[in-house]
């Protein structure tokens, strides 16, 4: 009986180990912690268009950024992220110069951004741009921008978005969201099919003094929760032309549960649905779940809908509305009692039941 010789068993295996080597070298790299100096634009920058599936790029301290955008430009992969994390205290981007667009950029997928401020000093439109899918954002504040404070759009699914706030959007005067999913059908890319990002989760979010909505899911959009969530305009006046409300809700499949609409001085709503026939031909704005949700100190209504397939479960609270449950010519939601609540969940990041 033939023998196989363990030398040359090694040298096949080594030989197909260095043809795996020359033709798939990228699939090699390990990952890495690499750690940027305060204040260093220049070597973050580096690191991000270097990185490698499952690296963790630490920053802290304050970075003055006075040339642009702060953007990826390498994918993660699924269970390795590319991890983008301030340390100690947490890391600073203030904007000193015009970045435009927006002022960090996810464009890449399976990303993680954590523990971060972004101060856009309104030196852009929006403050965190995603466009991309699978990731997680968490204790991250976005501040100063002209426009949108965080911004997920271009079909973006299965994100995580945690302990995390909007605050001083729309320094430009108007159009000041400060948690913004979607694109109007107006502005699809694809148009006309429509921007199908979804599979969005907030949790225990802040919308604090925006220009506009503190909350706005568009046409096309789908499976969004919000949990926890705390919409306070401060008693200032949002934008009223373009929108002024808590929630404004132009899609399907949106749950919001134990949140707050607070101190709007304005004539908003706290949770406002629209049905909406985009230019797809669809019409939007259904299968909206209001869940042990509060509105207090507010010149307007409690809800505005148009739609009949909304759901308001008997938990909610409101204190000092003086436009009352709801506003003049809006259709009434069903009641339901809290215990027949069931929470969305799906397979993906931002899909576990968290209730």
């Amino acid at each position: 009986m033939m023998t196989r010789s363990p030398i040359r068993f090694g040298m096949v295996f080594l030989f197909c180990f260095a043809l795996v080597w020359a033709f798939y070298p990228g699939g090699m790299a390990q990952a890495a912690t690499k750690s940027v100096p305060a204040g260093d634009v220049a070597t973050l920058r580096s690191y991000l268009s270097s990185a490698s599936p499952g690296d963790v790029i630490e920053v802290t301290g304050t970075y003055n950024v006075s040339n642009g955008t702060i953007a990826t430009s390498v994918n993660g992969a699924a269970g390795q992220y590319i991890t983008i994390r301030g340390t100690g205290g947490g890391a600073t981007f203030k904007f000193t110069g015009s970045a435009g667009n927006a002022a960090f950029h996810i464009k890449n997928n399976y990303y993680k951004l954590e523990n971060v401020t972004i101060d856009s000093n309104s030196q852009s439109n929006k403050g965190l741009l995603i466009e991309a899918s699978h990731g997680f954002v968490t204790n991250v504040t976005v501040k100063n921008t002209k426009g949108e404070g965080f911004k997920i759009r271009k079909n973006s699914q299965y994100w995580l978005i945690s302990d995390s706030t909007a605050q001083g959007t729309g320094t430009g005067g108007k159009f000041g969201e400060g948690f913004y999913v979607g694109d109007a059908d107006q502005n699809w890319t694809t148009s006309p099919n429509p921007d199908q990002s979804g599979y969005i989760t907030f949790l225990n979010c802040n919308a604090i003094r925006t220009v506009n909505d503190g909350f706005d899911f568009k046409e096309g959009t789908h499976h969004i929760k919000v949990i926890g969530a705390n919409i306070d305009f401060q008693n200032t006046v949002p934008e009223s032309s373009v929108g002024n409300n808590g929630f404004y809700i132009r899609t399907n499949q949106v749950q919001i549960i134990n949140s707050t609409v607070q101190n709007n001085a304005s004539t908003g709503q706290a949770f406002k649905t629209n049905k909406m026939t985009a230019s797809d031909g669809v019409s939007y704005g259904s299968n909206l779940e209001l869940k042990g949700v509060n509105a207090s100190n507010i010149s307007g209504a409690m809800i505005y809908t148009n739609f009949t397939s909304n759901k308001l479960y008997t938990d909610y609270t409101m204190t000092g509305v003086a436009g009352g449950l709801y506003a003049s010519g809006s259709k009434t939601a069903s009641t339901a009692a809290p215990s027949t609540f069931v929470e969305m969940t799906w397979s993906g990041e931002g899909g576990d039941p968290l209730l």
